[in-house]
């Protein structure tokens, strides 16, 4: 019942949107599709994708929640790879914002 309560107050909503993204520490950026948000985190999906517990900056003119221009700081949760079939690999991932 207790992650009933958890995914209940943090409500997703689906939301699609360009966004790009920078390594915290090296620099590097990427670019990737928001997918859906809540007050906690966010999903987005793209080609490369940080390993889990590091720290990236997400940018985008379009974002909903925000219209904070300078970026959001957030920590990679999780990161799939969501088919390895495909011509070029694609990787979902789950951040919380810091």
């Amino acid at each position: 019942m207790a992650g009933r309560a958890i995914q209940n107050r943090n409500k997703r909503i689906k939301y699609t949107a360009p966004i790009t993204l920078e390594d915290r520490r090296t620099g590097y950026q990427y670019s990737g599709t928001l997918h859906n948000y809540s007050k906690s985190g966010l999903y987005f999906e793209s080609t490369y994708a940080q390993r889990p517990g590091r720290k990236i900056l997400i940018k985008s003119d379009s974002l909903p929640f925000s219209s904070n221009s300078k970026g959001h700081i957030a920590q990679v949760i999780r990161r799939t790879l969501l088919d390895r079939h495909r011509p070029t690999r694609l990787f979902g991932v789950g951040v919380k914002f810091c």
